[in-house]
């Protein structure tokens, strides 16, 4: 009877972390239970068998090992465990039964011996702690927060990724608004999406490639960055999709592949992060063991080792530099943007400003044209100034009307931007078809190059003059051709801040322009008289403007 008592203390550890996990087993169920309608959360039984499938495959009995500090873990962990145990028992709470559960759980793999390493199964326990809920207050969990700012920040930068590209949108909130459609991101962080879906798969890589402390914590403060990447990806595909083939991504079956293939893109990102990590611990030196198995070798066996036989050049081989493409791909395209940044800036003739000392934003008055512009009379003038710093239209414009022959002409100064800025675009987002657009190259007069536009809407009819100045007095040469890949360029310097732009551009560029809308497309001759009363205009407010920089 001893000998057997023996035989499955060796086999299955000692009593009391696996009494405590037992114990812990009908709350622990109810947690299950209540977790599984948390969307965010459902992934869990994948994790659970995950976890078994580990734990059984490479149990190999009592672990009797163990320093004095890992010895005085174990204790540790089985106290919390029974405390947590205990607590759940006398206030009926399944959260601190699963509390009990997960660390008694613990203890109990601390206790057990892997098979192939001969060191203990402890780390299995990371992904059962991860699903633990962790508190904030009586009313709301640190998860529930945690995931509406992510809901924010990943509807934030999908925003700001839609401006780039391109496509006329309003955000308020976690709602992203289009012409005559709206599409919610309130679930954008939930379900197989979710921060913690990826978070429990890069412990399930830690655990199943038995990977060190240092090399699991670099691993898993990737998550954030993953998960956050991929639920923008996912939300700005939504609105491109509809806008650009007519595909509803936002529910049904096309929604569901949609997250699976962004999530996927996740695992990716997290495999291939692994292999980096691992590819530095090789080639980095005095490092650590590319195998976590043969880390209970001794330091002096291993120098030992190695002075006798010097390791042969580290090479790496086909499926790990498979892995490692995910982020050579994202390297590669982070270090693009970044050239693009800097030869748009290095070395420019331009005066160049301090965000911080110097306030680029110039303060425009009524007086600042002329009241009479030779026979077009004034009739009005506003102003317009806009905290978001990303609006077409820059962050103020100075607006005058004139009232001409065939109708009223509007002349706005329009500032600032950190380019070239195409205002077609904005005329097109108001819904208005550009019909011909040419460019007029600089005269010896001025040296001003011009953009008309010939613009149709519904019955009206609508004729654009513009040009853009830098803050040095160098006009901006526009793009011949307007396309979509001139509005990618333009969106991509227009995507930072006016701090950042100072830092990095050191420059303020403003525009002008002239806008005619008649019922009738404009005569030839109204249109060139349109274009020197621009020039005259043009010039009479740039002088005004640069008294006040």
């Amino acid at each position: 009877m001893q000998n057997r008592l023996t035989q499955l203390l060796n086999d299955y550890g000692p009593p009391v972390p696996l009494g405590a996990v037992l114990a812990a087993l009908p709350y622990t169920f109810v947690y299950f239970a209540n977790l599984w309608q948390l969307p965010h959360y459902q992934f869990f039984p994948l994790l659970l068998v995950a976890v078994i499938y580990l734990c059984r495959q490479r149990w190999g009995g009592r672990y009797l090992e163990g320093g004095l500090l890992f010895r005085a873990l174990r204790q540790l962990l089985l106290a919390a465990g029974i405390f947590g145990t205990l607590c759940a028992t006398l206030f009926a709470s399944p959260w601190m039964g699963y509390f009990g559960f997960a660390f008694s759980l613990a203890a109990w793999f601390a206790n057990c011996r892997d098979r192939e390493t001969g060191g203990s199964l402890l780390y299995l326990a990371i992904p059962i702690l991860l699903i633990w809920q962790p508190p904030y207050n009586t009313i709301v969990t640190a998860d529930t927060i945690l995931i509406q700012t992510l809901q924010s920040l990943s509807s934030r930068l999908s925003s700001q990724s839609l401006d780039i590209l391109g496509y006329a949108h309003y955000q308020p909130g976690t709602i992203l608004e289009f012409a005559g459609r709206s599409f919610g991101v309130a679930e954008a962080c939930s379900g197989i999406q979710s921060f913690f879906a990826v978070l429990c798969f890069g412990a399930l890589l830690v655990a199943y490639f038995r990977r060190n402390a240092i090399h699991a914590i670099l691993l898993l403060a990737t998550c954030p960055f993953w998960a956050i990447l991929m639920n923008t990806i996912r939300i700005t595909s939504i609105p491109i999709a509809y806008a650009t083939f007519g595909i509803d991504l936002s529910h049904g079956f096309l929604h569901d592949l949609l997250g699976y293939c962004t999530m996927a893109l996740a695992m990716g990102l997290m495999l291939s992060t692994d292999e980096l990590l691992l590819l530095l611990r090789q080639l980095l030196p005095f490092s650590l063991p590319a195998g976590d198995e043969v880390e209970q070798a001794s330091v002096e066996q291993r120098v030992a080792a190695e002075r006798e036989h010097p390791a042969a050049p580290q090479q790496i081989s086909a499926p790990r530099l498979i892995m490692l493409s995910p982020l050579f791909v994202l390297f590669l395209f982070s270090f693009g943007i970044q050239s693009y940044d800097v030869s748009e800036s290095w070395g420019q003739d331009r005066t160049v400003i301090d965000f911080f000392r110097d306030e680029p934003m110039i303060e425009m008055s009524s007086s600042d044209a002329t009241d009479e512009l030779l026979g077009w009379k004034l009739v009005d003038y506003a102003q317009a100034t806009r905290v978001n710093d990303r609006d077409d239209l820059g962050q103020r414009s100075d607006t005058w009307t004139y009232q001409a022959p065939f109708g009223n002409v509007t002349v706005s100064f329009d500032q600032m931007f950190p380019g070239w800025h195409e205002l077609t675009r904005c005329y097109r987002n108001s819904g208005w078809k550009p019909q011909r657009r040419i460019v007029i190259e600089a005269d010896q007069a001025d040296g001003w190059p011009i953009v008309t536009v010939e613009m149709t809407r519904e019955k009206e009819h609508g004729f654009l003059v513009f040009a853009l100045i830098g803050r040095s007095s160098k006009p901006l040469q526009p793009p011949n051709e307007f396309s979509y890949w001139t509005i990618l360029e333009e969106r991509l310097r227009g995507r930072l801040t006016p701090a950042v732009r100072g830092a990095l551009f050191g420059v303020a560029n403003y525009q002008i322009q002239a806008f005619a809308t008649t019922y009738a497309p404009l005569p030839e001759a109204e249109r060139q008289a349109t274009i020197e009363r621009f020039k005259l205009v043009r010039q009479q407010l740039w002088n005004a403007a640069k008294e006040r920089l």
